[in-house]
């Protein structure tokens, strides 16, 4: 299994609670992750893209780490 850090990416929705808050959520294009990886209560877009990004960049890395560690 190879990483491709171009098949995953992060969508943001915003929920109808009052005051509206803000979610991420992380998906793959090739097929689905078989888990939610998600966050919410963002007050603003920017914010849950920002919060979203990095959870992404961390997954990556951490994907990357698992990838290189010998099988047993």
């Amino acid at each position: 299994m190879t990483v491709h850090p171009n098949d995953y990416y992060v969508i943001t929705s915003r929920r109808g609670e009052h005051p509206d808050r803000w979610s991420w959520e992380i998906r793959r294009k090739s097929k689905p992750l078989g888990i939610k990886m998600t966050g919410d209560g963002y007050q603003s877009d920017a914010a849950a893209q920002f919060a979203g990004k990095r959870a992404l960049a961390d997954f990556l890395s951490d994907l990357s780490k698992e990838e290189k560690r010998p099988s047993k």
